[in-house]
């Protein structure tokens, strides 16, 4: 698991190895990737991924994985209590119907007013 930092440096969510799947910490899935974007379980878009960084709607990072590349400047991170990790439990079926995502704005290079947790409720 690839734990994703606030602009706090805190782990607020995990990707899986293959980065098809994004997890809270109780292990329920957050979202799911497809081709860069992400989409909500129940298919909402959310935002795109880029260099590490993932994005909201707008262009802005909302949280960052530590191989993360650009700005904003990013946090020093504290690692994740070893209790912390997600337990997946079984991968839900994705979603064959997406919702209609906006066209993709440029990247800025400021923090989101969605970051951390708040992400996955915009």
């Amino acid at each position: 698991m690839i734990p994703l930092y606030s602009p706090a440096g805190t782990a607020v969510a995990f990707a899986d190895d293959a980065c098809h799947l994004l997890y809270h910490p109780d292990g329920r899935v957050a979202a799911w990737l497809d081709d860069g974007l992400l989409y909500t379980p129940q298919g909402r878009y959310l935002g795109w991924v880029h260099h590490g960084w993932i994005l909201d709607r707008s262009g802005r990072a909302a949280l960052f994985a530590e191989n993360a590349a650009g700005k904003p400047t990013r946090p020093a991170v504290s690692a994740p209590p070893p209790g912390f990790w997600p337990r997946p439990g079984q991968v839900p079926r994705r979603l064959t119907r997406r919702g209609n995502r906006p066209a993709r704005r440029g990247r800025v290079a400021e923090w989101s007013e969605y970051a951390g947790a708040n992400y996955f409720k915009q």
